[in-house]
């Protein structure tokens, strides 16, 4: 992780919470979603865009996560 001014503890809590959120939106389970997020560096998005992305519905945050690993190559839809 790299370092932040946010909780490591937070952004852990917020990164599940999205991956569960994730998994409903699209049907999958919640380990199929961590990998998806993971394989293509939303993990690493949210990280650094903590201070951002928590203050968005979990809807939009995951319309925002889903486009960028889409870009990225992801293929959920």
């Amino acid at each position: 992780m790299i370092a932040m001014k946010y909780p490591a503890s937070d952004i852990l809590e917020y990164i599940i919470m999205l991956v569960s959120e994730m998994a409903k939106r699209f049907s999958i389970t919640p380990r199929q979603a961590y990998r998806y997020i993971r394989k293509y560096d939303g993990i690493k998005l949210i990280e650094e865009n903590y201070g951002i992305i928590h203050t968005l519905t979990f809807d939009d945050a995951v319309d925002g996560v889903a486009r960028y690993c889409a870009r990225k190559g992801g293929e959920l839809s």
